[in-house]
């Protein structure tokens, strides 16, 4: 399961039960995907060109749309929900819509080769990412929609940002929580720093390398400042 944080169930054999039909059924998304780009590939005709644009229009273009589509419909799952809420199959129909990006890191290292493509792409997800903001190797993103990064801001070497934590509820359940993560004009996260659900680093403010931001947490004049949790964004 691609969570942020997830702590185990006392009853780890109680597990299962909790997994929905509409969940396994969505894992199958993946397999969908690459099995129908590559026929897409191959009826773009002989051409070695073309088949490479299909492949990278593929690659890029498709989830992101398909995304936008669903959040278009659904609405962003900011909040808190349990496996049986709607709002809980969107976060898990758009973790699916991004698993081929977080298990194949190689592809989003590409685009920040390209100045200023990757925030645009991260915004084709629907996050409002300045494009000139600065992507260090390895940034881990979970949730490519929502995210706020200001102008100038700097991303260090192998940091997370992590817009979505799942837990368990002392029932056995799972409980997601969903919130934007944001970085100010001029912000930086060091270096394997982690920033968690509704967290903000403050225009110019440092979060110090490997420093770990709890949900709705802000770094503000050289600390941790807990925030109110935000029920929404936009």
């Amino acid at each position: 399961m691609a969570s942020w944080m997830i702590r185990a169930s006392a009853d780890p054999a109680a597990a299962p039960a909790r997994l929905t039909a509409f969940m396994v059924a969505a894992n199958y998304y993946s397999v969908v995907y690459v099995a129908a780009g590559a026929l897409a590939v191959v009826a773009a005709g002989p051409s070695p060109a073309t088949r490479l644009a299909t492949a990278v229009a593929w690659i890029y273009l498709v989830p992101p749309v398909l995304a936008r589509l669903v959040l278009a419909a659904r609405g962003a799952p900011v909040g808190r929900a349990t496996v049986d809420t709607p709002a809980y199959r969107t976060w898990w129909l758009l973790t699916q819509l991004q698993m081929i990006f977080n298990r194949i890191r190689v592809l989003e290292e590409l685009l920040r080769l390209i100045p200023g493509a990757y925030g645009l792409w991260l915004n084709l997800w629907g996050s409002r990412v300045s494009l000139l903001a600065f992507w260090s190797p390895g940034v881990f993103v979970t949730d490519r929609y929502l995210l706020d990064v200001g102008r100038g801001a700097v991303l260090g070497a192998r940091c997370h940002l992590g817009a979505h934590i799942v837990s368990t509820s002392p029932d056995g359940g799972w409980e997601l929580v969903v919130a934007p993560v944001t970085i100010g004009a001029g912000g930086v996260v060091g270096a394997l720093a982690a920033m968690g659900p509704g967290c903000v680093v403050d225009a110019h403010q440092t979060l110090p390398a490997g420093r770990y931001l709890g949900a709705f947490t802000a770094w503000r004049d050289g600390r941790r400042v807990p925030l109110a949790e935000r029920a929404g964004w936009r």
